[in-house]
């Protein structure tokens, strides 16, 4: 096969080469999906076929076996963020109410926990640095910033900070922050499913159940008896395809939501994510059409299940391609720090997810918490794939509230002008101040959690079928 994929015969950011590399990630996926039938032990721990075939990809990929090229790496980590824009735009489509109560008053935790986790994993790494590594080894204080630019930012917003680093005078911290997002990424992928496990085994999961996924009589082929249809013709063949047609919708919800962060950020002079915006779209699109005969040829299944499915799918299978290489000589000088901060930090973002999410979110707390985990650690792909792990239909509030906070989170943290700050701070500061005010801001995010009400005293940790 790797004669088909020498960069000479394939141009970077081709059409062509888009259907080639479609196209062998098919063929990952139908070996992943074998091996997931076929092997007991990932059923066990529910591992999705969309993982096992990214890890595939990943073996064969440029830094392993080298059968893929660079360049299909690099397009492959370029996916994932126009397939979720696909994902949320689908949300709100061909269902028969609006934004709902609960997922607006979940919105609400969901940017208390994203804020939590940024301002932990700085304070964190910011104290080590300023207590531990700068006195032990000379450690660059700016190293501070490092873990919540690669877990919560991931490798773009790494990559972005290389002007940032030059101008404080600390080149190595962008190979720095790249290896804390590929630790991050595998700590987002991998950790996200053992948190599911145990999860499933106390019943904190909505849906997902035991009974049904580790029985020795789980059916994950289904007869011609037991099949359930996927989709709806809503509309005949004869004027268009139905999938099609509701494509169509997809198209112009993400319109909608494009022309939404246009003209924020002619306001604002700062660019927004689209994808909460394409599910606005949707809502828009969605609550104008079904007052029109038109809203009668939309149906849910079609609209959501399918595509959302389908995308959602392939941006779990395209995830682990974003791990990057990172550079020896800089693991080698910064070894120890780079250990210690990432079992530290690793260990508060699951403390964080664990004991804030119950403890935030009315309901649905464990979707949320593991959405907003893979987040904090990985990018939006790992969360949406933890979320598919446990909620494959998406029933549960949790990708609904994500979306609804990103407007308040995805701007500022996580890669956004906060992240950008965090560094500046440290070097104007010093990394022990501004370890010590991003902890006392935490504290200060929980008393009002605690008098304004949204801290629930009496937890309900067990949520099997709370729909």
């Amino acid at each position: 096969m790797s004669f088909l994929l020498t960069p000479e015969k394939i141009a970077s950011g081709t059409i062509t080469n888009f259907i080639l590399y479609l196209s062998i990630l098919g063929v990952l996926l139908f070996i992943a999906t074998i091996l997931r039938l076929k092997v007991p032990f990932l059923r066990k721990a529910f591992i999705p076929a969309s993982l096992i075939a990214g890890i595939l990809g990943l073996i064969l990929g440029p830094y392993v076996l080298g059968v893929f090229p660079s360049e299909m790496r690099s397009s492959f980590s370029a996916m994932p963020t126009p397939f979720i824009v696909i994902v949320f735009a689908c949300m709100m489509l061909g269902t028969n109410h609006n934004v709902s109560k609960s997922a607006l008053i979940g919105a609400a935790p969901s940017v208390v926990q994203s804020w939590t986790y940024s301002l932990t994993q700085v304070g964190v790494a910011s104290l080590l640095t300023g207590l531990l590594f700068t006195p032990l080894w000379g450690t660059n204080p700016l190293f501070g910033a490092v873990v919540e630019i690669g877990f919560a930012g991931g490798h773009g917003t790494a990559g972005g900070m290389t002007e940032v680093f030059n101008e404080l005078g600390w080149a190595a911290g962008t190979d720095v922050s790249q290896t804390t997002a590929t630790i991050g990424l595998l700590v987002g992928i991998f950790g996200g499913i053992i948190l599911i496990n145990i999860g499933v085994k106390k019943n904190w999961t909505t849906l997902l159940s035991s009974n049904s996924a580790l029985s020795e009589d789980a059916k994950e082929v289904f007869d011609e008896t037991d099949r359930k249809p996927s989709t709806y013709t809503t509309i005949s063949s004869n004027v268009v395809d139905t999938f099609a047609f509701h494509a169509a919708l997809i198209g112009i919800a993400i319109l909608i939501g494009q022309i939404i962060v246009k003209i924020l950020k002619l306001i604002l002079n700062y660019s927004l994510p689209l994808f909460p915006f394409a599910m606005i779209g949707g809502w828009i699109l969605n609550m104008i059409l079904r007052k029109t005969p038109v809203g009668k040829m939309m149906t849910l299944r079609a609209a959501r299940a399918s595509t959302a499915k389908t995308a959602s799918g392939l941006v779990s299978a395209i995830t682990p391609f974003r791990i990057s290489a990172v550079s020896i000589p800089v693991i080698l000088e910064y070894w120890k720090e780079l250990l210690i901060v990432c079992v530290i930090a690793t260990a508060a973002t699951v403390f964080l997810c664990l004991y804030f999410g119950p403890r935030l979110y009315p309901r649905h707390w464990f979707e949320s918490s593991i959405l907003r985990f893979g987040i904090a650690t990985g990018v939006a792909a790992v969360g949406l794939m933890l979320l598919r792990v446990c909620d494959p239909e998406l029933k549960t509030d949790a990708a609904e509230t994500y979306a609804l906070s990103s407007p308040f989170t995805s701007p500022f943290v996580g890669g956004g002008l906060v992240t950008t700050s965090y560094s500046y701070l440290i070097a104007s500061f010093g990394s022990v101040k501004v370890g010590l005010v991003c902890m006392a801001a935490t504290i200060v995010i929980f008393v009002i959690c605690r008098i304004t009400g949204l801290w629930q005293k009496k937890p309900a940790f067990e949520q099997r079928g709370n729909l």
